[in-house]
């Protein structure tokens, strides 16, 4: 779990208590359900694209080589110049 902790002004406070007591919420709980409902939806504005047939055959290619341990793991730091 992670902590955060914001200053807000008077003003900021006032019209967030307002907000949060039409729907019953304290100002805590109405900031944390409005930075949860804007993060999903900034999920669902996140492009996708369809690979063409061969990059799906290069990802195919590639996830069976690793699963078949034909790949090396990357370590970082562990290369010389």
């Amino acid at each position: 779990m992670t902590k955060l902790q914001i200053t807000l002004t008077d003003e900021e406070t006032q019209l967030l208590s307002m907000r949060a007591a039409v729907l019953g919420y304290d100002v805590t709980k109405y900031a944390k359900f409005v930075l949860a409902k804007d993060a999903v939806e900034q999920i669902s504005s996140i492009p996708t694209f369809q690979a063409t047939p061969k990059m799906e055959k290069i990802a195919k290619k590639a996830i069976a080589d690793y699963r078949a341990g034909k790949t090396k793991p990357w370590v970082f730091g562990n290369y010389a110049d």
